[in-house]
């Protein structure tokens, strides 16, 4: 990877997701899960769908298939960036989807997801910087 890739600007914090989804309507999640896409594109050069365009078009053409296949595919690439952090594709399916069941599983799968994406930044950044 070069060096003009590897910088991840974003942070991503579970309470401000909590608090300003219904502030702004559901704006803030487009436009932070979309950073996130970019972000993840710029650790792995994999392309992927903006966020925004699959949860304003593809999410109704599909019939709500596609996001579960982009959210899977989005955290493969995460714990594939950083194994260590143990999440996965399987934190989506078991918090996000099953824990769905409980009522508070998709919070907890945020809060690992804000918790990964951090640490991949962190890990990131301090690579780029030594370099």
């Amino acid at each position: 990877m070069e060096n003009n890739q590897l910088k991840v600007q974003n942070t991503y914090s579970f309470w401000k997701l909590i608090l300003f989804t219904p502030i702004t309507f559901g704006i803030y999640p487009l436009v932070k899960f979309t950073a996130m896409g970019n972000d993840l594109t710029r650790c792995d050069s994999k392309t992927n769908c903006p966020y925004w365009v699959l949860a304003i078009f593809l999410t109704g053409i599909t019939l709500g298939i596609y996001p579960l296949i982009w959210w899977h595919n989005v955290c493969s690439r995460i714990g594939a960036l950083n194994p260590s952090n143990g999440f996965s594709a399987g934190t989506f399916w078991g918090w996000n989807i099953l824990g769905g069941l409980i009522l508070f599983g998709p919070l907890v799968f945020l809060w690992k997801l804000c918790n990964a994406m951090n640490s991949i930044a962190e890990q990131v950044n301090l690579t780029s910087s030594e370099e």
